[in-house]
């Protein structure tokens, strides 16, 4: 069947409408449409000179990053199947690029681009090592979110971490355990990582990176992992280039601009390690859950940063202690009571 997507057409012989199931062969993910748009976010405000497509499938984002952005690309698998239909893609699409049917990892090993991207199958840790010594930027998707999140003991064996996140810090938790994996991948080669952008987004984290080259920037993003109570290592940075979101536009054509789009508004002030859930804090004092939205409100009142987050509608990312959450949510049930 055809699909459309951004300002593609793509031919798919199987289509996969509800996120990260099994299906067999060659094909096309409706799923991750909002994944795929990053992308061509990121590279849209980046303007890289060439890409490559890892691990390409029908080729759909390769396709896109070339016919949207006008980007010179490889678009590779190693499967001789998807290789014929990424081909027949171009043809569909009237536009050219170089495809390769080889290895990932050996056609990282080879050559090197100005942006990577790895979307595999589940877990991304087989391709990391390569991906870092590639590509000046790459992007990673990872859908083993329970392993990274340590809600299985997988976690110890593949990212080499020993977390218990607490149920509503587990998407956030997730994410820097996959961010402190790829940093101490990456000092290995004397490399350093400086995030871009890190998404959570249903059942996939998703995480842009620039990887910066010797032993200074190795060093500093050493010191960006660390164990925490929750256990470790795991990145304690930002989860984001500030600067590059402030600065960057959400392009028009794009399937899901407007999700795009509150998500930018989150990450923009997504700043801090982990943030408040108050419906925790509201049941350790026995007392009602306040609005995210009235603390968030008192908080700035009070002269503190506070912002909402991706990770969680009940969370609050702020400066402040715990005990000045406390005391405001406190406040707000007796100014509920008194106004009955």
């Amino acid at each position: 069947m055809i699909v459309e997507e951004g300002k593609v057409r793509i031919l798919a012989p199987n289509v996969n409408l509800k996120g990260p199931g099994k299906i067999e062969g060659v094909f096309y993910n409706r799923a991750m449409v909002f994944n795929r748009d990053t992308t061509i976010f990121l590279l849209y405000n980046l303007k890289v000179k060439n890409a490559l497509d890892a691990l390409a499938a029908t080729g759909v984002r390769g396709i896109r990053i070339v016919k949207e952005l006008g980007i010179e690309t490889t678009i590779n698998d190693r499967a001789t199947r998807a290789v014929e239909i990424i081909k027949k893609n171009l043809e569909l699409n009237d536009i050219e690029a170089r495809v390769m049917n080889k290895d990932a990892n050996a056609l990282m090993a080879e050559e090197r681009y100005n942006y990577v991207d790895i979307d595999p199958f589940g877990t991304p840790v087989p391709f990391i090592d390569s991906a870092i010594r590639s590509g000046k930027i790459i992007g990673i998707t990872a859908t083993d979110t329970a392993t990274l999140g340590g809600r299985n003991r997988r976690i110890v064996r593949r990212y080499l971490a020993n977390v218990r996140a607490s149920p509503q810090f587990v998407h956030e938790i997730g994410i820097r355990v996959l961010l402190g994996y790829i940093g101490r991948m990456a000092v290995r080669f004397d490399l350093g990582i400086e995030p871009i952008i890190s998404i959570w987004h249903g059942h996939f984290y998703r995480v842009y990176l620039r990887i910066k080259r010797g032993v200074a920037r190795a060093n500093a993003t050493l010191e960006k992992i660390k164990n925490t109570k929750f256990g470790g290592p795991m990145w304690v940075g930002e989860l984001h280039d500030f600067s590059f979101l402030n600065n960057s536009k959400v392009p028009d054509w794009l399937p899901t601009k407007r999700i795009l789009e509150k998500y930018m508004a989150l990450w923009k002030n997504e700043k801090f390690f982990l943030f408040y859930h108050i419906p925790s804090i509201a049941s350790e004092l026995k007392v009602s859950t306040p609005s995210p939205k009235d603390i968030i409100k008192k908080l700035k009142e009070l002269g503190y940063d506070a912002y909402p987050t991706q990770f969680s509608p009940q969370g609050v990312r702020t400066n402040a202690s715990k005990e000045i959450l406390e005391e405001i949510v406190k406040s707000a049930n007796i100014s509920h009571w008194e106004s009955q």
